[in-house]
């Protein structure tokens, strides 16, 4: 006696369909949650800067901006505009660092928007 099993899918073409339109979905949640927090982290870097202005160049020119470096990744940028912005981030024990406090204080919230997209 032979047994013959036959197995068929159907909706396999809806369900790469629907996994594609997730992942598109997706894709499109993290570069809003980016496109939301780089104008927060630069206007907090300007506001937290620890040093003392003198002429104001370096808070002025301290920003923040999204780039998509591929169809999968997003990155979010904080960045000084001054030449000299390297070594108040390095110099003094990083007395004068602005650009990793800021990111330091925006993780759990960009952690818990995230989790919120993928929950």
């Amino acid at each position: 006696m032979s047994l013959t099993v036959r197995i068929e899918w159907e909706g396999v073409e809806e369900m790469a369909t629907n996994i594609q339109a997730y992942g598109d979905a997706v894709v499109r949640a993290v570069g809003q949650v980016a496109d939301y927090f780089a104008p927060v982290m630069e206007a907090y870097a300007k506001e937290h800067a620890p040093w003392r202005d003198r002429s104001g160049n370096a808070r002025q020119t301290l920003n923040a901006f999204v780039e998509d470096l591929s169809e999968e990744v997003v990155a979010i940028y904080l960045a000084h505009g001054m030449d000299y912005g390297k070594y108040l981030e390095l110099r003094n024990q990083g007395r004068y660092a602005i650009i990793w406090p800021t990111i330091e204080a925006h993780l759990g919230e960009i952690e818990g928007m995230l989790r919120s997209v993928f929950s």
